[in-house]
């Protein structure tokens, strides 16, 4: 908030939906769903009728988890000899960074998109650019030996020791289990952002295991072919060192609503070993993208990287390549995506457009969900709902709004956020219910979070 209600003429900002209008130790009070949204509202307006939550009690001060990283021997499973020697060989690999320039301005914003500009890269930086792909493709590590290194199947995520954090992936844990899915788990943390060791036993007592990126590669801080400095990276990190062969990667705030283990025996999946989902956005590569890469590596969508399913064995190579733009993220970010989503989410896909392989896609694309509108057309989103292969709900890709444990004592004072979408209307709850098989979805979310707050 930059602006309180009661300062008359000021806009508030809002975000997923919600409007803030008064707080303090025993309740908070929020506008209804009139008008807020991602855009600025008139905070007088807004607050005129007004939703009163009483808040939970605060914990004591002996209470309250001290979310300092267990160092218990044992707190993360540390990497096999075999993934530590592949890591040493991918490293290699990767190189130095790539000397090459891409033109001036920023595609973190509209304005300065050198795309929008007609900005291109030099010759000089494409021929070095193609020059370094083509060379990593030719030296980087074969596929490990059947079970050396990489088995089973299993889930991975990315967490951290911020509250965002840690709310998301325990819901996201708490919802796995809750499907029937027995998969095993794999929990990412960034250097000395692991849980503490309460935290660490209740993900043990899921079926969940605690990893540190730190300890993927030493010296990762000082070797540029190894350091994880961008928290984008991450993912792609997870999904290529988990210790599982065929692994599906959940964004930590991404609720399932029904067993995801039924993807790995679909149609789509089994013949081509990968799954990708679309995102709301159109293309939005650079131009230099498809001189580099392909012309080929040119698509009218955008992906989703919220989840993918990989098998490690079938898809290597472009698994590989991702990992590689990923590590020289300064030149295939920009070109990749722009400011609708810039990161890791095209590189998987630009890596096997590039090698011309196909990869499993999910058909349909994403549902718009939200809270309803009352004053204007439309659903005011915050979450991302994505089927299956046979078009069931099964994904609610908290985009906005992440899971928070700031949830009211009483339910009847919780202000559902999954009310509305584009495409099942005012129907979305039931047809939430019935992807999850419960009575009521969003309580047991809201009963969760209360529960382990």
């Amino acid at each position: 908030m930059k602006a309180h209600p009661k300062g008359c003429g000021k806009f508030s900002n809002t975000a997923a939906g919600f409007c803030f209008c008064e707080d303090d130790e025993f309740q908070t009070t929020i506008a209804t769903p009139k008008g807020c949204g991602t855009e600025p509202v008139m905070c007088e307006k807004a607050c005129l009728k007004p939703i009163v939550g009483k808040k939970m009690p605060m914990c004591l001060p002996s209470e309250k988890l001290q979310m300092q990283q267990c160092s218990a021997p044992g707190t993360f499973v540390l990497p096999s000899r075999a993934l530590s020697l592949l890591i040493t060989e991918l490293v290699k690999a990767n190189g130095a960074p790539i000397r090459a320039k891409l033109p001036s301005g920023s595609r973190r914003a509209l304005r300065t998109d050198f795309v929008l500009h007609g900005r291109r890269m030099s010759r000089e930086a494409v021929k070095e650019i193609k020059r370094r792909v083509s060379l990593f493709l030719n030296t980087l590590p074969a596929y490990p030996a059947a079970g050396n290194t990489f088995d089973g199947r299993g889930i991975a995520m990315v967490g951290g020791n911020d509250a965002k954090y840690q709310a998301s992936y325990y819901i996201a844990i708490h919802a796995i289990r809750r499907s029937g899915c027995t998969l095993p788990i794999q929990l990412w943390f960034p250097e000395n952002e692991g849980p503490d060791c309460e935290h660490v036993e209740d993900l043990r007592e899921m079926g969940g295991t605690s990893h540190s990126f730190a300890d993927l590669a030493p010296g990762a801080a000082t070797n540029r072919g190894a350091a994880m400095d961008n928290r984008f990276m991450y993912k792609i990190m997870a999904l290529m060192f988990s210790s599982f062969q065929e692994v599906l990667l959940m964004d930590s705030d991404n609720i399932v609503l029904a067993d995801p283990t039924t993807l790995f025996s679909s149609d789509e999946y089994e013949e081509k070993g990968s799954i990708l989902w679309m995102d709301f956005w159109r293309g939005s590569s650079a131009p230099d993208l498809h001189v580099v890469m392909g012309e080929n590596t040119r698509v009218n969508h955008t992906h989703e990287s919220g989840q993918m399913l990989l098998n490690k064995r079938r898809t290597w190579e472009a698994l590989c390549l991702a990992a590689f733009m990923n590590v020289h993220r300064e030149i295939f970010y920009p070109l990749t995506v722009n400011y609708m989503g810039l990161g890791d989410k095209e590189l998987i896909s630009t890596a096997f457009l590039h090698l011309q392989k196909p990869y499993g896609m999910e058909q349909r694309g994403p549902d718009h969900v939200g809270v309803r509108v009352h004053d204007r057309t439309g659903t005011l989103g915050n979450t991302m709902l994505q089927h299956d292969m046979d078009g069931v709900p099964m994904f609610l890709h908290a985009n906005l709004g992440k899971p928070t444990v700031s949830v009211p004592a009483e339910k009847q004072n919780y202000v559902r956020r999954w009310q509305v979408s584009n495409g099942h209307g005012l129907d979305l709850p039931r047809v939430i219910n019935n992807a999850a098989g419960v009575g009521d979805f969003e309580m047991w979310y809201y009963e969760t979070l209360k529960k382990h707050r």
